[in-house]
């Protein structure tokens, strides 16, 4: 027998989802793009936004610990850090919502350390993010027109910071709206940028998971979410986007309601449109695909559990809501998280030993698993508490395929549609024990029906043991 254990977050009918950091390829975690805000209308902005410049010219570049401010004082852009980690990285912010203000990285998510060293400079028709003199990132040209061999960066209105050729101020050689990370603001699409001739699409990246957020012309307001190379198709509805170019590009529209703040967000398996609420103080779930966790393996999120009716979430035992806000408005996706620290964790200070919850349907096996040579369950376990970084474990066995083939053909022929078709208690004794011959049965309109759902997820045969505190 194998023992399998896994060191990552274990879903029922639920997989996992990172939303803190994200691998660059300068092999450092870097956060997500966050979030694109979305506003229509009104609402107060500082009044030193005035006194603040929106442009880079060249020769005047923006020191890395300053800021770029849009000219209606919404918008902030500089260098960032998303926590208490000590690299920066651009991205722009929400001025007047202070500390619920999500942050929109760009330029690649290239990491810098020492801001007095740092500036954001453009040079010829290109923007470029440089660290004691050596370049980290710099923007694309689009198209393949002449440009004047000048341009200037511009933070617009609406958060979009655009690159401009200063001989043709019409023409835009690079946009970060082309490059949305994970969210979208009004304005921005998804599909074909006709002006750049850049296809946007949304993506996902964390760890061992990835995912993607794509038009799709082929149906009315379509669009394709790609999860770890499964894809599921849906369409926005008519009051949240504009087809463009026969349904190549799809714009997502402004809010309907004035001085609304909102943004669409793609997180591993699901996207949603989130809108700002006062009487909530937080960011709640308008629009939601899929619209339930039976449709949507990452609906419930880090340790979620799909619960057998209504299609809502629970926490595994020993978890909780890790936001039990966004959970009490139907907001599953930001999952569940230890109640308790593991006993290894807190160096044996904790009040009980470890111990397991059995976990069925998980759907996919966890990443990057480890075999271990076992003979018993005990064994299994043993091997998953000697390892902090153990957080669950299963004992695969040796099942026999040719009485799992007669019990699942039995099992057919006993719920055939058909009353008449069905065998008797002599008979089914008979075809277990082989004494007759068995054809392969027609499939059950039940049967049929799971098959045409819109779930297709691979769940394992075996129980996994999910490590936790009593």
């Amino acid at each position: 027998m194998a023992c399998s254990t896994a060191g990552w977050p274990l879903m029922e009918s639920s997989e996992l989802v990172k939303r803190v950091r994200s691998p660059s390829s300068r092999g450092i975690m870097v956060p997500p793009l966050a979030f694109l805000l979305l506003l229509a209308g009104g609402g107060a902005f500082l009044a030193e936004a005035a006194a603040s410049t929106d442009t880079i010219v060249p020769g005047k570049g923006l020191p890395g610990n300053q800021t770029l401010v849009s000219k209606d004082g919404r918008f902030e852009l500089g260098f960032f850090t998303p926590g208490s980690g000590i690299h920066y990285f651009l991205g722009v912010r929400l001025r007047n919502m202070a500390e619920y203000s999500p942050t929109f990285w760009i330029g690649d998510r290239a990491a810098v350390i020492d801001l007095p060293s740092v500036s954001l400079e453009v040079f010829g028709d290109k923007l470029y993010i440089k660290e004691d003199g050596v370049s980290r990132w710099w923007s694309s040209v689009a198209g393949n027109g002449s440009s004047s061999g000048s341009a200037a960066a511009v933070l617009l209105d609406t958060g979009d910071l655009v690159v401009r050729d200063q001989g043709n101020p019409s023409r835009v050689l690079w946009r970060s709206f082309d490059y949305p990370g994970d969210s979208l603001l009004p304005g921005g699409r998804l599909g074909l940028d006709a002006a750049t001739g850049t296809n946007v699409s949304l993506t996902f990246q964390a760890f061992s998971h990835n995912g993607s957020l794509r038009a799709d012309a082929s149906r009315r307001n379509g669009f394709v979410l790609t999860t770890d190379g499964l894809d599921s198709r849906g369409a926005f509805p008519d009051w949240m986007v504009t087809s463009q170019d026969d349904g190549r590009s799809l714009v997502l529209n402004h809010p309907d309601a004035p001085n609304s703040t909102e943004f669409l967000q793609f997180i591993l398996g699901q996207v949603s449109l989130m809108r700002w609420s006062d009487s909530t103080a937080g960011w709640v779930a308008r629009w939601t695909f899929p619209s339930d966790c039976k449709s949507g393996g990452f609906f419930c999120g880090d340790f979620g559990a799909c619960t057998t009716d209504g299609g809502g979430c629970n926490c595994a035992d020993g978890f909780t809501p890790s936001y039990p806000d966004e959970w009490r408005l139907g907001y599953f996706v930001t999952g569940c998280s230890r109640s308790l620290p593991l006993s290894c964790e807190a160096n044996g200070q904790t009040e009980h030993d470890d111990s397991f919850a059995i976990l069925d349907k998980l759907q996919g096996l966890p990443y990057n698993p480890q075999d271990e040579p076992v003979t018993t369950d005990e064994d299994c376990r043993a091997a998953c508490l000697n390892k902090c970084y153990c957080i669950a474990y299963a004992l695969e066995g040796n099942a026999n395929v040719k009485e799992l083939d007669i019990t699942c053909r039995v099992a057919c022929w006993c719920i055939q549609d058909e009353e008449n078709h069905r065998p008797s208690i002599g008979q089914v004794i008979r075809m277990l024990e082989g004494v007759v011959d068995m054809e392969m049965p027609p499939i059950p309109a039940s049967f049929q029906n799971l098959m045409e759902g819109e779930d297709s997820g691979i769940y394992s045969e075996e129980s996994w043991h999910l490590r936790t505190q009593d």
